[in-house]
């Protein structure tokens, strides 16, 4: 009876499985506090793996964009948005979880105004508020995974870092159509929240658009795991035609220019040895004997 009653008492736990308004009924086994736990592991382990940028005037624009989204949905996301650059030609920018958000230098690169940032930023993070990461990692395991799972969090097994292991091995940055329309249509809400021009959120597929014609090697990433962008333009306009425009709506701030100013230290073309001198530049001023 006992064995059947902790059997039962898991089968509730993940049956009674984490939820939010947004995404009721998608089975998601992870508390939002584990969530943001796992991105921020699988975040430290892609830094270790993909060609870092430490440029923080880079990285404290991007932070200070990001708080504006945040702060506008201090319930949906309970924690700080830490930006990491990846110098890399790319046009994409992904996360691994709610507070962790990487971005290519690519990306900034092409996109012509602060609007259109908004909406990528808007969009990463809309996969956090869903919390499609932790979810596709429930489907990922299963559901006999899912009951070890549950015993681990009675304390019967199953380490936390065998599960990163996991997810570090499934591949779950590649989301469905479903999850990736889910994320853009909360990208426009942040966007008309912050109060960005709303008409830059379908501008920015259209851009993408013009980008695959002219340069389609640089969208290789974006497209391998997104819907393509003439398909994302008319639920994109849809959604900005839901909100009625804010007064004095921000295409480009200030910051933003100065942004780009900083960007152009860095063309797509890099060298593996200015990486490292950059790293090691970053990791001197951030030392424990740095202000002395």
């Amino acid at each position: 009876m006992k064995k059947l009653s902790a059997f039962g008492l898991i089968l509730f736990l993940v049956m009674g499985c984490s939820s939010t308004p947004r995404n009721k009924g998608d089975l998601n086994i992870y508390s939002v506090n584990q969530d943001i736990k796992i991105a921020a592991t699988f975040a430290e382990q892609i830094k270790k793996d993909m060609p870092m940028l430490y440029d923080e005037k880079l990285t404290g624009y991007l932070e200070s964009l990001g708080e504006k989204i945040v702060q506008k949905f201090p319930e949906e996301i309970p924690t700080e948005y830490h930006f990491h650059l990846i110098k890399d030609s790319e046009v994409n920018a992904f996360t691994t979880g709610l507070g962790q958000l990487f971005v290519y230098l690519g990306l900034l690169h092409i996109v012509e105004t602060e609007a259109e940032l908004a909406m990528v930023i808007g969009h990463e993070m809309g996969h956090g508020v869903f919390r499609h990461v932790t979810e596709s990692l429930t489907k990922q395991q299963g559901f006999s995974c899912c009951l070890t799972i549950g015993a681990s969090a009675l304390g019967l097994g199953q380490t936390e870092a065998e599960l990163i292991n996991l997810f570090g091995q499934t591949g779950l940055l590649y989301f469905g159509r479903k999850a990736e329309l889910e994320a853009d249509r909360f990208g426009v809400e942040a966007m008309y929240k912050a109060n960005f021009d709303l008409k830059y959120a379908p501008m920015l597929f259209e851009h993408l658009m013009q980008l695959q014609k002219t340069k389609p090697g640089l969208l290789d990433k974006l497209l391998s795991t997104h819907p393509p962008p003439k398909d994302r333009i008319p639920q994109a306009q849809q959604e900005a035609a839901k909100y009625e425009q804010k007064a004095g709506a921000v295409v480009s701030s200030d910051a933003f220019k100065e942004m780009k100013q900083q960007l152009e230290k860095y063309p797509n073309k890099y060298k593996k040895s200015e990486l490292r001198d950059q790293l090691l530049a970053f990791l001197i001023r951030h030392s424990p004997d740095a202000s002395e």
